[in-house]
């Protein structure tokens, strides 16, 4: 008997040091690895909402808001600085610790050696880590979700742990509009058992009335914040009416396109995890009319999956919650495995094959950081932070300013809005940048799907300070045969502005509503000024001078780095 005793303490701390290992390589890949698209665009919510913006009644979105309001405090508390998306990444560390205790609980009833490994596959899942530790309204509900399970799953259960999963479920719930599909399933099932039961015993909810006390506080909550902001009609009309209608008219694509490659990046995961589930429902079988808070874990697999497939576009990101309830699954397939291995031989082969999947999976992790990780976005964020203050308008069509302030409703648009809103983009956002006096553009993947008439705005008004920042300015060529140049430039804002190159003077004279320009830096007030030129020069550009007050040279043809999708 102290044999295996002793083998099992040696695996306990061997599976505690090896998941230490991994939340520091999670950490280091919150830290590093380049940010996706829309990480901006939430990063940008949650700093207009540090600035008391509301969304749905102030700013275009249709995501339920509980992510924003979380990471809002820090940009209160760190300033405005477009680098502080950084610390957003690493506040997401939290919700994925969560998901990590989550899971182990739910798993305590198989034995502590089960508990410990279903965190450690958990964080060998290159698919879950990838997008749980970006800044997602999917990895906080994710974690939510979770976490409602687990304290369900707490035996033996108090009225703490019961009011705990409510506030737990209608979180997760205000997390994300697919939770209220996967969360709904799971109350609809609760509910249901009590119904049931009528007045016996329950055995899925130790403290009903707690229970729906905790969900009763965390609906008045959201009632209160909906309340209180004035949003209620325009929350129901973005959320829900238009999203309904988004998802009939989104271009869409198959729930395989992205299933299938995770499938074949970790099959050991999915395998063990289908080991693990007909071993569980194999195991409710025996109990009979005897029901247990694994009934909950098991419905939560085709819940979630369902989530994912009925959407017309399944992203990748999507796949969280299914693969979070599949690590308590993968844990206990993994150990009825290596128990099948009854012979000395045959269990430290299974042993070192584990191992071994901990060695493949944790180099499928650290793959995700090639290509230099986040190093030039960071460098691109800090330009902007030199570049403009806090109180300039930038345009991007995702956000990638993060904390500056946007010049129009539609602050970011997808491939449904940028073929819907055609006329807007085309004739309103150029008046709105001119309006709002935008004096910078970030480049990203989404550009070239703006309307031509946009983007041919864009490349008139915006010259390339690098392949990922344009600032305004506008570029002339004088005609080589007549030597006169007769224009317009519009100034964006009253500002200071410049030449370049700086030698036109020494060739020729420019004048800018008739008076003759002399230095090379000059204030302008807003609006069109006209422009004439008499020299030898073959062309020249005027520029807005950035807030570091250092002129630049525009940089056509730089290559564009900072937008990634995924």
């Amino acid at each position: 008997m102290s044999a295996p005793m002793k083998e099992s303490r040696h695996v306990r701390w061997g599976l505690g040091v090896v998941l230490v290992a991994l939340a520091l390589q999670a950490a280091r890949l919150a830290l590093h690895k380049a940010f996706s698209i829309d990480e901006f665009q939430y990063a940008h919510a949650a700093w207009l909402m540090a600035h008391g913006q509301v969304p749905y009644r102030d700013f275009f979105e249709v995501h339920f808001p509980l992510v924003y309001q979380v990471l809002a405090p820090l940009f209160r508390l760190l300033g405005d600085d477009p680098r502080n998306v950084l610390a957003l990444r690493a506040a997401m560390l939290v919700p994925l610790a969560g998901a990590c205790a989550s899971v182990f609980v739910l798993n305590r009833r198989q034995g502590r050696t089960a508990a410990l490994l279903a965190p450690v596959l958990l964080l060998l899942s290159p698919a879950y880590l990838h997008f749980a530790t970006e800044v997602r309204p999917d990895a906080l509900t994710a974690a939510l979700f979770l976490g409602a399970l687990a304290a369900l799953a707490v035996q033996p259960g108090s009225a703490s742990s019961s009011f705990l999963s409510g506030v737990l479920l209608i979180a997760a719930g205000w997390g994300s509009q697919k939770a209220l599909f996967f969360g709904g399933v799971v109350g609809a099932v609760l509910v249901g058992e009590l119904l049931l039961r009528r007045g016996r015993t329950p055995a899925l909810i130790a403290a009903p009335r707690a229970f729906f006390l905790g969900v009763i506080t965390a609906l008045s909550t959201v009632a209160a914040y909906l309340t209180v902001t004035g949003s209620w009609r325009a929350w129901w009309h973005w959320c829900f009416v238009w999203a309904s209608e988004h998802q009939r008219h989104y271009p869409g694509f198959s729930w395989r396109e992205y299933l299938v490659p995770a499938l074949g990046e970790q099959p050991a995961f999915f395998l063990l995890a289908a080991v693990g589930f007909v071993a569980t429902v194999r195991g409710l079988r025996k109990h009979g009319a005897q029901v247990t808070p694994d009934v909950l874990l098991v419905l939560a697999v085709p819940a979630t999956f369902g989530a994912y497939a009925l959407q017309r576009a399944p992203f990748p990101y999507s796949l969280l919650p299914f693969l979070g309830v599949l690590a308590p699954f993968a844990a206990r397939g993994g150990l009825a495995v290596l128990a099948r291995l009854r012979t000395p031989v045959g269990r430290t082969v299974g042993v070192v094959g584990l191992c071994g999947l901990f060695a493949v999976q944790a180099a499928h992790v650290n793959a995700r950081l090639d290509g230099g990780g986040n190093a030039r976005q960071r460098e691109v964020l800090a330009r902007i932070a030199t570049l403009t203050g806090p109180e300039d308008v930038v345009y991007d069509n995702s956000g990638g300013f993060v904390s500056r302030p946007h010049a129009h409703f539609y602050f970011y648009t997808d491939a449904y809005l940028r073929g819907s809103l055609v006329d807007l983009l085309s004739h309103d956002m150029p008046r709105s940048l001119v309006d709002q006096g935008c004096v910078l553009r970030v480049d990203d993947l989404r550009t070239s799907g703006l309307p031509p008439a946009l983007r041919g705005f864009l490349d008139a008004h915006y010259q390339p300070f690098d392949g990922d920042l344009y600032l305004w300015g506008q570029r002339y060529r004088v005609p080589a045969d007549s030597g006169t140049l007769d224009d317009q430039f519009l100034a964006v804002r009253a500002d200071r502005y410049f030449l370049q190159p700086t030698n036109v003077l020494d060739t020729g004279a420019l004048f800018l509503d008739g008076a003759r320009i002399t230095t090379p830096e000059f204030t302008l007030s807003k609006g069109p000024h006209t422009l004439r030129y008499e020299g030898r020069a073959e062309g020249f550009q005027l520029l807005w001078l950035p807030r570091d007050a250092k002129r630049w040279t525009p940089r056509p043809g730089a290559p564009a780095t900072y937008s990634r999708l995924f």
